[in-house]
């Protein structure tokens, strides 16, 4: 093995640094956070978002004169992040014993790292999916995030309420295709027939996307693209043209999330919606305050001062650390679907 030298160091760390880049790069691009999460770069360690409710409506006046006057509303929610990093320490002797294991295993762990930096995010969002239901998880609007009484306007209780738990529309293979079916224009239903803060106008919200589990998986594709069905005796028997149907309810393809695997007996799923306006929030939100980054002895320039660490150290550290959280945003922007 070489002698550990600054420039053995600063050829070694411009490999590990393109390790961890390609690494990052290949398993950024097969990530699906980003269908259902808004991401937010912060320069604080807390980051307020204010959400202005659309309560604005506009009345006949009649002959005019009558103008009515309205207090816009608003609600706060913020996030505040935490460190979150890990390391790598090797001994001197690693690298410069003949049967040393130092440039494996740095190389090794720069993959890792690599994957796990891009991985994060999703790993944050996939845990607030599996437990937006529970006790403790909630919204902006102080219901638990998954719940079936969101207020559409929590300024005036009369505007009524939302959910965004929707049970009994089970798609899996206890039910016929036909069924699953019916069982997904009821969810479109739900999801347009939300109002605006004002308890008047709808919302025009649309389904986007359908997250799911690698099981779950090929009877969605198979719902999402078929072209014909087949009826149950009770409808008619027979197959149905269904392809226009399909394509007029949005869903699009749907998501496989490796993570939902064995998730609630594999048959809950996730419908992402869109709506007309934007926001500051998604359904979910992820907040980088500073991104992942490895810390080397040396940088891009050279070697520069590393000579002196090098002479008297006996172990060698690679930290990698960012700052970062995820969070609820708009509940009515992601519908979590039970099959009871």
């Amino acid at each position: 093995m070489p002698a550990l030298t600054p420039q053995f160091l600063f050829d070694f760390e411009s490999n590990m640094r393109i390790i961890t880049e390609n690494e990052y790069a290949r398993l950024a691009s097969n990530l699906w956070y980003s269908d259902c999460t808004k991401k937010i770069t912060t320069a604080s360690k807390r980051e307020m978002v204010t959400w202005l409710l659309s309560t604005a409506t506009i009345r006949d006046q009649g002959q005019g004169g009558n103008i009515s006057f309205e207090d816009l509303v608003a609600k706060y929610t913020d996030y505040t992040v935490s460190f979150a990093g890990t390391g790598l320490r090797l001994n001197r002797s690693q690298f410069e014993d003949l049967d040393g294991n130092g440039i494996q295993l740095a190389t090794e762990w720069s993959s890792q790292v690599g994957a796990q930096a891009a991985y994060w995010p999703q790993k944050l969002i996939a845990n607030l999916l599996k437990n937006g239901h529970s006790a403790g998880q909630l919204a902006y609007d102080g219901q638990i995030f998954f719940s079936t009484s969101h207020p559409v306007n929590p300024f005036q209780s009369g505007a009524g309420t939302f959910s965004n738990l929707l049970s009994s529309v089970p798609v899996d293979t206890s039910v016929t295709v036909d069924v699953a079916l019916t069982n997904l224009s009821s969810i479109y239903s739900s999801i347009c027939s939300i109002k605006m803060p004002n308890g008047v106008d709808p919302r025009m919200l649309r389904p986007k996307k359908i997250l799911c589990s690698p099981k779950l998986f090929p009877r969605m594709v198979q719902l999402t693209n078929a072209k014909t069905i087949a009826q149950a005796a009770a409808s008619g028997g027979g197959g149905a043209d269904v392809e226009a149907l399909i394509k007029s309810l949005g869903f699009a393809q749907p998501v496989q999330c490796d993570e939902l695997a064995g998730f609630e007996s594999d048959t809950t799923f996730f419908v992402v919606a869109d709506q007309v306006s934007s926001s500051q929030l998604g359904a979910l939100v992820y907040v980088d305050r500073e991104p992942f980054k490895v810390n080397y002895y040396t940088g891009q320039g050279g070697g520069t001062g590393v000579d002196a660490i090098l002479d008297r150290a006996n172990e060698l550290e690679w930290h990698t650390s960012g700052r970062n959280t995820a969070g609820y945003g708009h509940p009515f922007l992601i519908f979590k679907c039970k099959a009871s």
